[in-house]
């Protein structure tokens, strides 16, 4: 037996409800940001310090060939080595 069709809906069409935007814009939670004492020293840094990281970090990446690897420990192996230097001096 076959099934009996509907009738149509009318023209109109659905209207649907948005939710409310938060008062802080997108609706994103951010956390604050915590900072461990072993990364304290960064935010203290100046630009300088930052782009010789930066470039000695570079510098791993070439010496390994362009390949592998990853870039955060690139990033704390410079950091070491580069405050490090300034620590000695």
């Amino acid at each position: 037996m076959p099934k009996a069709t509907r009738a149509k809906e009318s023209t109109t069409g659905k209207t649907r409800s948005r939710k409310a935007k938060p008062e802080n814009g997108n609706g994103a939670q951010v956390e604050p940001a915590t900072t461990s004492p072993e990364f304290a020293h960064e935010s203290q840094s100046s630009p300088g310090l930052n782009e010789k990281i930066r470039m000695r970090a570079y510098h791993l990446y070439l010496q390994r060939g362009r390949r592998g690897g990853s870039p955060e420990q690139d990033w704390l192996q410079a950091q070491k080595e580069i405050c490090g230097e300034q620590q000695s001096a």
